[in-house]
C-alpha cells in the first residue's frame, strides 16, 4: 500500500475548517480513512499541530483531534539522523527539511502539502491535495 506523508498545512486545513482549501486538503486525507493509502505525519507535526489546535479549540477537544488522526495514522520518525541531513540538507526551510528526512524515514512515496514549491528539493514528489491520487 502507498505510504502518504501529510504536511501540517494539510492537516490544519481539515481540523480548522480552512477555506479555501478545506474540500481538497479533506478529499486528500480521506484516502486514508477508505483505505487507500497508508497516512503518515511526521513526529515534530504532532507538537505543531497540537500547538495551533490548543490555542484555536482548547486543550481537551486538540487532544481529541489528535488522539482520532493517530488512530488512522503512523507517526514518521524524526531520528537523529533526520534532523542532522536536515540541517545540511539544500532545503531553505527546515521544518519542511525534517519533514522530508521523517518521509524518507517512514518510506513514504509522496507527500501531500499545500507548499510544493518548498519541497523543490525534495527526492520524494510532493503534491498539491487536488491534484493528489491515491
Amino acid at each position: 500500500m502507498k505510504r502518504v506523508l501529510y504536511d501540517t498545512n494539510v492537516l490544519l486545513d481539515v481540523t480548522l475548517r480552512r477555506e479555501p482549501y478545506l474540500a481538497a486538503s479533506a478529499a486528500a486525507l480521506d484516502a486514508v480513512g477508505q483505505g487507500q493509502v497508508e497516512g503518515y505525519i511526521a513526529g515534530h507535526a504532532v507538537t505543531t499541530l497540537f500547538y495551533v489546535l490548543r490555542r484555536e479549540l482548547g486543550t481537551t477537544k486538540s487532544r481529541r483531534i489528535l488522539a482520532d488522526f493517530l488512530s488512522k495514522m503512523h507517526v514518521a520518525p524524526v531520528t537523529d539522523a533526520g534532523i542532522r541531513q536536515a540541517l545540511s540538507g539544500p532545503f531553505k526551510d527546515f521544518e519542511d527539511a525534517v519533514s522530508h528526512a521523517a518521509a524518507q524515514e517512514a518510506g513514504v512515496a509522496v507527500i501531500v502539502t499545500r507548499n510544493v514549491s518548498d519541497f523543490t528539493q525534495s527526492i520524494i514528489p510532493a503534491v498539491l491535495p487536488e491534484v493528489f491520487r491515491p
